[in-house]
């Protein structure tokens, strides 16, 4: 094991590795997607992780984060799903639901600050100062990112839509 290779380390840990992540997130397909790229990344950085005193935990620690991130973005899309499955708000029958999702497609879109941004601040209702604090950044980059989050929707030719749906 002292001169194992990349391809040796990743036989032997393979069978492990995949039972572990089927365990983890209770489906085998993506058990093995998960072991995959935990092992993809071990043979990556094979120079730093051979050098480890345990490689095996660090495949292990990297698989479980892997999993931990499978799992985060599984229950946003069951949130995302449930919200869009209740539609627009009661009451709302007289909202354009074509403008409501080219509006949610267009914020998608946006890079992950500019996101995260425009929901803090214009779902969410914070101000500058308070939507800093959530997002853990400096008042400036959110009036910096606000500022070009906006010129993205207005480039995406939804500002009018946006200014009027995006606040609600």
């Amino acid at each position: 094991m002292l001169n194992e290779g990349p391809e040796e380390f990743c036989d032997r840990m393979r069978t492990r590795l995949v039972g572990a992540m089927v365990l983890a997130c209770g489906d085998h397909a993506v058990g093995e997607e998960l072991a995959q790229e935990a092992l993809v990344r071990a043979w990556q950085q094979w120079t730093k992780v051979r050098g480890l005193d345990s490689p095996e935990s660090w495949v292990f620690r990297v698989a479980f984060n892997l999993s931990n991130s499978w799992h985060r973005r599984r229950m946003a899309e069951w949130r995302a799903n449930r919200r869009s499955e209740s539609g627009v708000p009661e009451g709302a029958d007289d909202i354009d639901r074509a403008a409501i999702l080219a509006v949610r497609e267009a914020v998608a879109a946006l890079p992950p600050r500019q996101r995260a941004v425009v929901v803090a601040r214009f779902y969410l209702g914070h101000d500058v100062a308070s939507a800093a604090a959530l997002l853990e950044c400096a008042e400036g980059t959110v009036k910096a990112a606000t500022h070009q989050a906006l010129a993205n929707l207005r480039a995406a030719g939804l500002m009018d839509v946006a200014e009027q749906e995006i606040v609600r």
